[in-house]
């Protein structure tokens, strides 16, 4: 199955980028895996940038789906990851640690490093709103990776394909 999950420090329109994957790389595969797995369970930032970093080497080689590393560039069509499956993040902090959204998620969820599954409700509130515009409000805050002067994204196009 596509899907794509893209790597945070941080949240907010401020928060880095650190990579993304693509194919296979729901978070319930990602704990099948050596290299997901740590990222999911990372206790420290300096830990889950590294482990980031591993499993965009390692999915490919271990022919699960592509690692797009920040060194190719921002990989999708769109212009923030509202549009993808997972976003996972590691904020510092107080209540820190690894947290996950879905595409259009309201708010970050914690993963408990001990049983860091994912929740069974943590994408949009309303399937209907995100469609038109998956960055809008409520969805979590992240940067738009979209070139100065370029117009944004006909969503509606993108999701049903129209001329």
């Amino acid at each position: 199955m596509v899907t794509r999950t893209d790597f945070y420090l941080g949240a907010g329109p401020r928060a880095e980028w650190i990579g993304s994957l693509q194919f296979a790389c729901h978070p319930d595969n990602l704990l099948k895996d050596h290299h997901g797995r740590a990222v999911l369970t990372a206790p420290a930032l300096a830990r889950y940038r590294d482990a980031v970093r591993d499993l965009l080497t390692r999915w490919p080689i271990e022919r699960l789906g592509v690692g797009h590393p920040p060194r190719h560039g921002w990989p999708w069509d769109w212009d923030t990851s509202h549009c993808n499956d997972w976003i996972i993040t590691f904020l510092s902090g107080p209540g820190g640690g690894v947290h996950l959204t879905a595409g259009g998620g309201a708010r970050w969820h914690h993963l408990d490093p001990d049983d860091p599954r994912p929740p069974l409700q943590c994408g949009p509130p309303d399937l209907a709103a995100w469609a038109r515009d998956p960055a809008a409000p409520p969805a979590v805050a992240l940067p738009v990776f979209r070139a100065p002067g370029d117009s944004p994204t006909d969503y509606a196009r993108v999701f049903w394909h129209q001329p």
